[in-house]
């Protein structure tokens, strides 16, 4: 099972950029994100190349939007890597963790 810390930093935020994209996050919406984040572009290699390694890691799913564009959402494990990690943050931040009913702890 891969975990959050197994992951490198860029493809932890393409996990948080999917979850925050709105519509269908495709490719070049998830470079658009991320873009607005990094100090340098996004090199397209890079992006598809670690999208390729989540894929591959049973966190993401790929599918094709069109014949030249793919969607990807994330898998119930990737969900969930991320819910923990919020978990985490919010425990060592002493702020109220999410309910998975939507409400506060």
């Amino acid at each position: 099972m891969t975990t959050y810390h197994d992951l490198t930093g860029f493809q932890r935020d393409l996990l948080e950029a999917i979850a925050a994209v709105d519509d269908d996050p495709y490719g070049l919406a998830l470079k658009e994100y991320l873009d607005e984040r990094y100090a340098e572009p996004i090199n397209h290699s890079r992006l598809y190349q670690n999208l390729d390694q989540l894929v591959e890691q049973g966190l993401i799913n790929r599918d094709e939007l069109d014949a030249r564009t793919n969607v990807y959402t994330l898998t119930d494990a990737g969900t969930q890597l991320l819910h923990r990690q919020a978990e985490t943050l919010a425990g060592l931040c002493d702020l109220a963790r999410p309910a998975a009913d939507g409400g506060v702890q």
